[in-house]
């Protein structure tokens, strides 16, 4: 009776030590930072105040060239968006470091995008991390955001668990998201409005959404006319399970409309 009971004894103190030797591995791959924000912090910003202006300058234009008829684009460079991310971000989306996130950066690489941000809490002390790459889909300004290798420091996290929150609070700013289910993950479909009160000719569609190393450029068309010219140049996302408008506006004339469960 006694070896049993020694042996159990030994077995549970074995659970134990691997239960917290898997802890405190865990808790140092929550640690591990990644090496781009790393750069990024360490980075010296001299003049936060004059990048965030100028990336402020270039979105003012944007809009105004946007505002007329016929062509336009854009460029934004990595360096102004940090610099924004430093300056302003902070003053102007308070409830970021309430929820306990702070000091975001992000990195353009050739065709997607790099971000980043310390995240903390009572029990957590970690950098959140993603890959981003955008898409053009064959419906005007709606955009095709995947999103890869979500982690918190080494630790990878399942994107369907936020799914639902980034949806909320996405929507809290004015932007709509659907979910479209593809092989590798979630893809979030992001809606720019292409019509607006406060634009003077409309509608204004994206034609291109390019990012190369350090910069992201942005190109479109503004002008009724160009609405049924549309024409994405770039690769283009299929849809998997979302159902584009022209599909769902058929099925709702002849009665079938279906939509995807997660939607």
């Amino acid at each position: 009776m006694f070896r049993w009971v020694k042996r159990i004894g030994i077995t549970v103190l074995m659970i134990l030590f691997l239960a917290s030797l898997s802890g405190w591995w865990l808790f140092r791959q929550t640690r591990v930072v990644p090496e781009f924000y790393q750069q990024a912090t360490q980075l010296s910003h001299p003049d936060t105040e004059a990048g965030s202006y100028q990336l402020e300058a270039n979105v003012a234009k944007l809009q105004q060239d946007a505002s007329k008829p016929g062509s336009w684009n854009a460029s934004f460079c990595e360096e102004d968006i940090n610099a924004w991310l430093i300056n302003q971000l902070p003053l102007k989306f308070k409830q970021l470091q309430t929820a306990g996130g702070k000091d975001p950066r992000i990195s353009i690489q050739q065709d997607h995008l790099l971000a980043a941000a310390r995240y903390t809490d009572a029990r957590l002390d970690t950098v959140i991390s993603c890959e981003l790459h955008v898409e053009l889909t064959e419906e005007p300004n709606l955009l095709a955001v995947h999103i890869r290798n979500l982690k918190a420091g080494a630790v990878s996290l399942p994107i369907s668990q936020f799914m639902d929150g980034i949806r909320t609070e996405a929507a809290k700013g004015g932007v709509k998201i659907h979910w479209d289910e593809t092989e590798s993950g979630p893809t979030a479909l992001v809606q720019v409005p292409s019509e607006h009160a406060g634009y003077a000719y409309s509608p204004v569609i994206i034609e291109s959404l390019e990012m190369m190393e350090g910069a992201i450029i942005l190109s479109g068309h503004t002008g009724t006319r160009e609405e049924n010219c549309y024409a994405p140049r770039g690769p283009v996302h299929q849809f998997v399970t979302y159902q584009h408008i022209e599909k769902r506006n058929s099925n709702m004339v002849s009665g079938s409309a279906t939509f995807p469960s997660r939607r």
